[in-house]
């Protein structure tokens, strides 16, 4: 038996390909077909390949341009593993909970608490809500031959008002006035808390003063910035029957802002006496500006009585000692004769008809003093601030001075405290 062509043994040879044997009957498969059909197979191989290859390209190129698409889907399930991990799982919750937290948060105050804070008045907004308020000085007067300024600024829009409830101050943040570092202390403005669009600020002018030095440089157009309210002494109309105030150059600004209140409102039956604290009689400030004009507008309800250290010679010139002006130090005589007593008596029902029988009706003034601490200390006690944030009247064993001898009880006097330490910014 012949042995079998080299063809046949091949595995899964094709037929087709098979070279016919010589002596072969009814086979007409030359060598030129045989090598033209072997050709055609390889092409055939290599086009099915390449067809292959650029198959898989743009399967690639297309599984590229959709990738996003694939990441965004593999997002829920990429988060679980993470927060369902043995070692990191805690942390991931904690982290992911304090993060969506702090988000609605943030969403919540710009979103709806800031904008309802912004639409309030200045001293009813909640300062941990709102931001500081920017305010432009429009204008700054010296009063006459004194060391006190008066600051009128305006305000972000000219709807604004400041809203207080009498006596308050403000903490004012100076800014970087010439490239200075911010400082903050607390002032008391002057004008009606119903007065739109404007505030003003009676500040002494400190030499030296960190704070004072800066408002000092300040043009118009320069910006400062109003932060958190504090209503210090609570006033409201008819609620005392007589107020006495004792205050010196720098504190002139709560009085000026009772007046102010006081002459606003004329169905306000309080007597407002005031003692007014000066160096010398020849540049009291605010005396014929505003002093004046609010006594002789309130007669019977403001009555200003002033203090000096001596009577003062300016330019040659002395100037006279009035009737309502007092020389020298603090006492109790000044006290007595220029505040209110301990224990005020009137009469009530006198005039009524001869049947009616008058009632003697006692009462106890209210005493507001605003000075140094030096003074205070001598004059009733120091009060107990807490830094510069706020104060308090202080324990009641620390109440003392000639006030308590002359019969003030701790609950007539008020003393003013954080706009006026010495420990505050100046």
């Amino acid at each position: 038996m012949p042995p079998t062509p080299w063809e046949q043994q091949l595995t899964g040879s094709s037929t087709s390909h098979r070279r016919p044997a010589p002596g072969e009957r009814g086979s007409t498969f030359s060598d030129f077909e045989y090598h033209q059909q072997k050709r055609g197979g390889h092409n055939e191989a290599a086009g099915a390949s390449h067809s292959q290859h650029a198959d898989e390209q743009r399967r690639g190129s297309a599984a590229s341009r959709r990738r996003w698409s694939f990441i965004l889907q593999d997002i829920p399930g990429a988060v679980q593993g993470m927060l369902n991990d043995v070692s990191k799982g805690y942390v991931t919750r904690v982290a992911a909970v304090v993060a969506t937290t702090f988000g609605v948060s943030y969403a919540v105050y710009k979103l709806v608490l800031q904008p309802r804070q912004l639409r309030r008045p200045l001293a009813k907004r909640w300062s941990w809500c709102a931001p500081p308020v920017p305010i432009t000085l429009v204008e700054k007067n010296r009063e006459k031959d004194s060391n006190m300024l008066v600051y009128r600024f305006a305000l972000p829009n000219s709807y604004d008002y400041a809203g207080y409830e009498p006596v308050s101050s403000v903490r004012m943040m100076s800014g970087h006035v010439r490239e200075l570092s911010s400082l903050s202390r607390w002032y008391t403005p002057i004008s009606h808390p119903d007065e739109r669009g404007f505030i003003e600020f009676a500040i002494k002018d400190c030499d030296p003063g960190r704070m004072s030095a800066r408002l000092r440089y300040l043009e118009p157009g320069d910006i400062v910035y109003l932060g958190r309210w504090m209503r210090e002494f609570p006033y409201k109309a008819n609620t005392f029957k007589e107020l006495g105030v004792l205050c010196t150059t720098s504190g002139a600004s709560v009085v000026l802002q009772l007046m102010n209140i006081i002459d606003k409102n004329k169905a306000d039956d309080t007597k407002l006496c005031l003692l007014y604290c000066h160096h010398t009689a020849a540049d009291i400030p605010f005396r014929d500006t505003l002093f004046r004009k609010y006594e002789e507008h309130n007669k019977g309800r403001i009555q200003v009585s002033y203090n000096v250290l001596a009577g003062g010679r300016r330019r040659g010139s002395a100037t006279p000692i009035e009737q309502n002006m007092y020389v020298g130090n603090i006492d109790p005589e000044t006290i007595a004769a220029a505040l209110p007593p301990p224990v005020r008596a009137v009469e009530v029902g006198a005039g009524g008809g001869s049947d009616t029988v008058p009632q003697l009706v006692t009462y106890r003034p209210r005493l507001l003093i605003c000075a140094p601490q030096s003074m205070l200390t001598v004059m009733c006690g120091r009060v107990s601030s807490v830094g510069n944030y706020t104060y308090w009247q202080g324990p009641f064993y620390r109440y003392s001075g000639f006030l308590k001898d002359m019969g003030y009880t701790s609950s007539q006097v008020y003393k003013f405290g954080v706009s006026t330490h010495f420990l505050a910014d100046h």
